[in-house]
């Protein structure tokens, strides 16, 4: 049996942890006060997800450079900040191919590369790149808690 690699990253409320892969990038940052989330399902109904300061609001990018990480702080920027809803879509839609991130939130992330982006509601599953994948990420009072390995990973103002 191996032993996972875990470790713990502090960041702060105006922090971003960008989690690097060599084909893709995870953007985290703690979702910083009270708020819901609403999801839309593909079957006209919509959830609603209560986060806590601590909680963690996760974008992945199926790609990786400067591009992509201004659109994953631009993601971020619209959960967070603008309260922007999540919409899932439905197994076997075409659009699926074409998203070039997807989103979760949550108190505790897994990431996956063997599921279809942006068709999951289960807010503690996410999509990523497959040297990502299989990496669990677990909100603490002061930042991150991560199992699995990471090879590169940089905090930046948000």
């Amino acid at each position: 049996m191996s032993v996972r690699e875990r470790r713990s990253i502090r960041i702060t409320p105006d922090e971003i942890l960008f989690l690097i892969g060599n084909s893709g990038e995870l953007g985290i940052v703690k979702a910083g006060n009270k708020k819901q989330v609403f999801i839309g399902m593909p079957d006209n109904e919509e959830i609603v997800l209560f986060l806590e300061p601590e909680d963690l609001i996760a974008v992945s990018a199926f790609n990786r450079g400067e591009k992509y990480e201004k659109g994953i702080r631009s993601m971020i920027f619209l959960l967070r900040e603008l309260e922007s809803p999540i919409t899932v879509l439905p197994e076997n839609h075409p659009t699926s191919n074409r998203l070039p991130m997807v989103v979760a939130t949550g108190n505790q992330i897994r990431l996956n590369c063997n599921i279809v982006p942006g068709t999951h509601p289960e807010q503690d599953i996410l999509c990523a790149c497959e040297d990502l994948s299989g990496i669990e990420i677990s909100a603490s009072d002061d930042g991150v808690d991560i199992e699995g390995a990471i090879k590169e990973f940089k905090i930046e103002k948000f």
